[in-house]
């Protein structure tokens, strides 16, 4: 871990790096329906004491091994508690990690510098930022397989005839594994395979293959026996076959498990649409620095740059090869990417002689430069009109936003012009590669004033509050339609399962609300009142909606069986002659 930390000189842009990283984990609630659905699997499983296989309200949850989840659970137990952030971290450590993996690797090389403007690139990728702060598997691939490739390296090139050496990589991409399954030394081998291949070194591509199969059953194999114990054949053959190979291959069948993104069959050339815009803000520059590694007699030469060429090669392959496609799928590939980046642009800055890059590179300093300062403006303009979002949380949260907009405005302006009398007294490298860090510190001072608000609208929170409130009240609580982001937001605020009623199935929902006495309530979504309606008629409810809340609370009403009082029979809206309209909290 030590030969991985940065050096002295540049620590401090690390630890703005680290703050950076920080951004968006402990700040706000679940949003997304990967973080509401693997938050409630974290939940779950620390409190039932589920170390197996990841549980959704009850479900073993098979698609993917947990390394993720265990970290989280883990991280959960140390702090005794369960949040938000508690379960996001983990993403944001693992990219974090690889991060600094990119840098100590370019160290290595004697690129340092471009190592650090390579993790600042990466960290401020549009896929990279939002994937190292979500609940979901891709981060920690991500750094498995960065480590890997790192550790193989080292292993490769430490000139030592102690065949102990390999021991680190081998077992690295073996716990690969559990990152999100086959995937994970599948990157890593055809990375390192297409190297020693183009290196003609057939015998050591033979032994470390054995030795790594090896490793790779001794280390599956108590996690196997446990998953044999847990469900027998069935729970292997769903792992293994069925969200392995059947996610690779082209298979399509009805009983996999339940996921709305599980199989993700896309064209081959998928990626190359996908890409460009995942790269942004930096697009223009990835294209340049690839032209620049792979081109004819390539300033870039030696191992290390044939190693890095036939990494990226060897995983865009096996991406496109497999039927499964999604663009977080190449977030390993990041890192690599910007690596070539970071070494083209420290090579450009230096010797500034093709009129193409450095139109490129002006053109993306500059929009960039200009969206980040055009954004405190925006703010103040519409601070200044009385719209009511910007007031939502309350004076105190407005004031202390509206005070963060003018010191980014200001700073970032004092910034842009000390960075271009710097450029223009020739000291164009120092510039180059500073821009990136000024821009992640402005960016991430307005993202922070805008953050309230859209968590305040996204919040599942306002809703979960109304629910527990029934509950408490010793209500029967469930939800309408198995919709997985809605019932792990659900299930994760609720800290408890949830009982599910089919939309379709008007026995199931009167049999929840009326067959036992007391109070009985179905959250459903306000777009399926209409069918809620027609499954109840001739039955007493009424209808209770968050007050309070955003767009994503407001979005659903309570069905309660009035229990507790009297009203008359609701009848569908089409068929309501009675001008009774049954309570409704105040929108």
């Amino acid at each position: 871990m030590r030969d991985i930390l940065p050096s002295r000189d540049y620590r401090g842009a690390w630890l703005v790096l680290a703050i950076f990283c920080a951004f968006g984990v402990f700040d706000h609630s679940l949003w997304s329906s990967n973080d509401t659905r693997e938050g409630a699997m974290i939940r779950e499983m620390v409190r039932e004491g589920v170390w197996v296989t990841p549980v959704f309200n009850g479900r073993p949850y098979l698609e993917k091994p947990p390394l993720l989840h265990w970290t989280a659970v883990a991280l959960c137990k140390l702090f005794g508690r369960v949040n938000e952030g508690l379960v996001r971290l983990p993403a944001a450590l693992y990219g974090f990690g690889a991060l600094l993996i990119i840098g100590r690797w370019a160290r290595a090389l004697g690129r340092e510098r471009a190592g650090l403007v390579a993790a600042f690139l990466c960290a401020t990728s549009a896929l990279y930022f939002e994937y190292s702060r979500i609940v979901l598997t891709d981060a920690a691939l991500t750094f498995m397989v960065v480590l890997s490739l790192y550790l193989f390296w080292r292993a490769y090139t430490a000139g030592s005839t102690n065949q102990k050496r390999w021991i680190p990589f081998l077992a690295a991409a073996a716990l690969a594994f559990y990152a999100k399954g086959l995937i994970g030394p599948g990157l890593i081998w055809v990375a390192v395979g297409a190297f020693l291949a183009y290196r003609r070194e057939w015998k050591l591509i033979v032994a470390l293959g054995a030795v790594f199969s090896v490793l790779f059953v001794l280390i599956l194999a108590p996690w196997v026996a446990a998953l044999w114990r847990s469900g027998g054949p069935g729970f292997l053959h769903s792992v293994f076959w069925e969200n392995q190979f059947g996610r690779f291959l082209a298979f399509n069948d009805p009983n996999l498990p339940l996921d709305p993104y599980y199989v993700h069959k896309e064209p081959v050339l998928f990626y190359l649409i996908s890409l460009p815009v995942r790269l942004l803000p930096w697009t223009l520059l990835v294209i340049p620095a690839l032209i620049y590694f792979f081109r004819k007699k390539s300033p870039v030469e030696g191992l290390a740059a044939t190693f890095i060429r036939c990494a990226l090669l060897g995983m865009l392959a096996l991406l496109h090869v497999s039927s499964a496609k999604a663009a977080c799928y190449t977030l390993p590939i990041f890192p690599v990417l910007f690596l070539m980046t970071g070494i083209w642009l420290e090579d450009t800055a230096i010797l500034w002689q093709s009129a193409l890059d450095r139109r490129l590179i002006g053109l993306t300093f500059g929009l960039v430069g200009f969206v980040v300062l055009a954004v405190p403006l925006l703010y103040l303009l519409i601070f200044a009109n009385p719209l009511v979002f910007i007031h939502l949380k309350g004076p105190s949260v407005a004031s202390a936003s509206f005070i963060l907009e003018p010191i980014a405005l200001a700073t970032g302006i004092f910034a842009w012009r000390r960075l271009e009398r710097i450029f223009r007294s020739g000291r164009r490298n120092e510039t180059i590669l500073t821009k990136p860090m000024v821009l992640a510190v402005l960016g991430l001072v307005n993202a922070a004033a805008f953050l309230p608000y859209v968590d305040f609208d996204r919040s599942y929170k306002p809703l979960a509050a109304l629910v527990r409130e029934e509950l408490n009240a010793g209500a029967r609580m469930a939800l309408a339609g198995e919709r997985e982001r809605d019932l792990g937001a659900l299930m994760f605020y609720l800290d408890s399962r949830l009982k599910v009623v089919a939309l379709t199935n008007a026995t199931e929902w009167q049999a929840h609300l009326y067959e036992q006495p007391g109070r009985a309530g179905i959250v459903v979504a306000k777009s399926d009142l209409p069918q809620a309606e027609h499954l109840l008629l001739g039955q007493p409810f009424k209808t209770i909606q968050p007050t309070n809340c955003g767009t994503k609370s407001r979005a659903f009403r309570l069905i309660m069986n009035a229990a507790d009082t009297t009203l008359p029979l609701k009848a569908p809206a089409s068929q309501n002659t009675s001008g009774i309209r049954p309570k409704e909290g105040t929108p």
